[in-house]
This record gives C-alpha cells, sequence and structure tokens, in this order.
C-alpha cells in the first residue's frame, strides 16, 4: 500500500496502525470452501424392489451450493418404524458383481456372461463417496422389507456436516409380474376362423430362493397340466414363446412343465420385438374339449391358443401356471 496520494498526513502511531492493518488483511486465510445446510436428496423415499439391482439416480443427492470435492458417508441406517439402528445394510452377502458392460444382445451364452460378472462377497448397499448415489445389489433379498431412514456426513474443505433423517429406503416385495394383455382365442383347424375363449389366469409360487429358474405349467380349467414333451403345447406361427426369451440355457421339458434357468434378474431380459414379453402357445384340438357354447358346434376341430406374459424380477426358483378357463384336457 501506498501513501503519496493520501488526502491526509499520517504520522507516527497512526502510520504503524495503518501498517499492522494492512499487513493483516493480506495475511487473512481464503475461505477453503462452502457447505450448505440445505443438502438433500431429491427423493425423500427410495423405492427398491427387495432382491434386485437398482441405483438410485446419481444427480438426485443436491449440495445446494456446496462446494467440490465433497466426501459422502454412511453414518446410520435405522428402521423407521422403530427407530431402532439396523446393520442388515452392512453384512456381505456372496452375490455376482458385473466386471464389465453386459449387452444382452451379443453376451447369450454363459460362458460370455461369466467373462462380465464375478461371485463377491459384498454388502447389499454401497453409497458412492463422491456423489452420493446408492447402489443396491441382489444382497437386499437377506433384509426384511420394510422403511428405513438414514443419516450421512458431508464433507468439503471448509468440514464436515451431518444430515440426520435425509432419505427413506422402502424396500418391498415384487418378485412377480404379470405383463402385457393375456388371452385365448379358439381357431378352427386349417382355417383363420376364430372366438373368443375366456382370460387366462397367471399364478406363481416362489418355491425357493435358490437359483435362478422359472418352471412353467399351462393347465386346463380343473388343473391338468397339458403334456409339452407329446405335442399338447406347439408352436404358434412365428410368434414368440417360452424358449424364445430363454438366452442362456435351452428350455427342458417334462411330462407337464417346461423349465428354463435364466441366470439373471430379470427374467425375461429384453421384449421381442413387436410382442413385448407375449408367449403363445397352440394346443392342437386333439387334445381339447371345449365347455359347451363356447364354440359353434360340439366338434373336436377347435384348437386352443393361449397368450400370456410375465416377468421375474429377482432370484429364486418359481413355478409358474396359465390355467385356461373353458377348456378341459382330453385324456
Amino acid at each position: 500500500m501506498t501513501f503519496s496520494n493520501f488526502p491526509y498526513k499520517i504520522t507516527g502511531c497512526a502510520m504503524a496502525a495503518v501498517v499492522l492493518l494492512s499487513a493483516a488483511i493480506s495475511c487473512k486465510k481464503v475461505p477453503v470452501g462452502y457447505i450448505s445446510d440445505q443438502i438433500r436428496y431429491v427423493n425423500d423415499t427410495f423405492r427398491v424392489i427387495r432382491g434386485t439391482n437398482w441405483n438410485s439416480d446419481p444427480k438426485a443427492f443436491e449440495l445446494d451450493g456446496s462446494n467440490y470435492p465433497i466426501s459422502v458417508k454412511m453414518l446410520e441406517i435405522r428402521d423407521l418404524a422403530t427407530g431402532k439402528a439396523v446393520d442388515y445394510f452392512d453384512k456381505p452377502n456372496e452375490v455376482f458383481v458385473w466386471t464389465a458392460l453386459f449387452d444382452p444382445n451379443s453376451d447369450t451364452t454363459v460362458a460370455l456372461l461369466n467373462k462380465k460378472r464375478k461371485m463377491e462377497s459384498v454388502p447389499p448397499l454401497k453409497l458412492l463417496e463422491k456423489s452420493g448415489q446408492l447402489i443396491f445389489n441382489e444382497g437386499t433379498q437377506k433384509i426384511p422389507p420394510g422403511n428405513y431412514t438414514f443419516d450421512v456426513g458431508v464433507t468439503n474443505g471448509s468440514g464436515t456436516k451431518t444430515f440426520r433423517n435425509i432419505s427413506v429406503i422402502q424396500l418391498y416385495e415384487l418378485a412377480f409380474r404379470q405383463e402385457g394383455a393375456p388371452g385365448c382365442a379358439y381357431f378352427i383347424d386349417g382355417t383363420t376362423t376364430s372366438g373368443d375363449i375366456g382370460t387366462p389366469t397367471m399364478t406363481y409360487k416362489k418355491i425357493s430362493d435358490q437359483g435362478y429358474q422359472v418352471r412353467l405349467k399351462i393347465v386346463d380349467k380343473n388343473g391338468k397340466p397339458f403334456n409339452p414333451k407329446t405335442g399338447e403345447l406347439i408352436k404358434r406361427g412365428d410368434r414368440p414363446l417360452f424358449e424364445t426369451y430363454a438366452k442362456f440355457h435351452p428350455v427342458e421339458y417334462t411330462d407337464t412343465t417346461m423349465v428354463c434357468n435364466y441366470e439373471l434378474t430379470p427374467f425375461p431380459l429384453k421384449e421381442y420385438p413387436g410382442y413385448g414379453y407375449l408367449m403363445y402357445y397352440r394346443i392342437p384340438s386333439q387334445y381339447v374339449i371345449l365347455d359347451p357354447g363356447v364354440a359353434p358346434t360340439p366338434a373336436s376341430i377347435y384348437n386352443v391358443n393361449p397368450r400370456f406374459a410375465f416377468r421375474l424380477l429377482v432370484a429364486g426358483t418359481f413355478e409358474v401356471t396359465i390355467r385356461i378357463p373353458k377348456v378341459t384336457r382330453k385324456t
């Protein structure tokens, strides 16, 4: 600082005070950052299907003008109903972890699949330190469904702040989902003449948490299964069927079921162009008896054509049953 043009004459103690003030200002430490009290997640609740791989939006963590770089740490997770801390999200489980980008269009064999994943023991939840993003894996299958609130600590150059009850993790059950519009029609053999039979009902049962397997049964109105090994269930033209979606293993047939080991969730992985997830079958006329009044005549000339679609969202062994109304299997 110079004083040659200063309008007043400064001497003695006054000059010393000015010099000391100038030195103090020049040595004052510049703040290294700002951390807001309003840091938050855009989502007040993260809804996660229990037992699935799920990531929050990386932009869901809002810093409200806080300075980068930041470090975000999970501090505590509590059961929202009881307020008690839980350690479910910290306990490691054996799950598949991706090591490279998976492409469902080209990675269609187990050998190719296994080049891009490996089994590791990891916790079911990971919080990314640099972004606050939440990453869940199939290990959440071991956590009771419910609502869990959590606290995080955020650190940058200006210090650390704690944000209690910043959001809620809602773990809920949804292992199976019906897709599309199921239906069933009869066709007169060798023609395109058809009529509506009704809507098949679809049910599922989880047999085990182990594996990635679905056992599909198509049954008559009384629950008697049609036999896929003897031609009672056949492909319908060029339309997709169960085995269309079996990418990693061939479908196995028993006297009552079609079995697919699907390796990955969800199953099916991707839609079939023009049909979504629909599966189509034809049951030849010699294997069915229609209820009176369904078809124009009682003659055995009507084949039965069910269509249906579903997705399995979690690992396990499942039995899925499609029940066709107004139709009896001929024995």
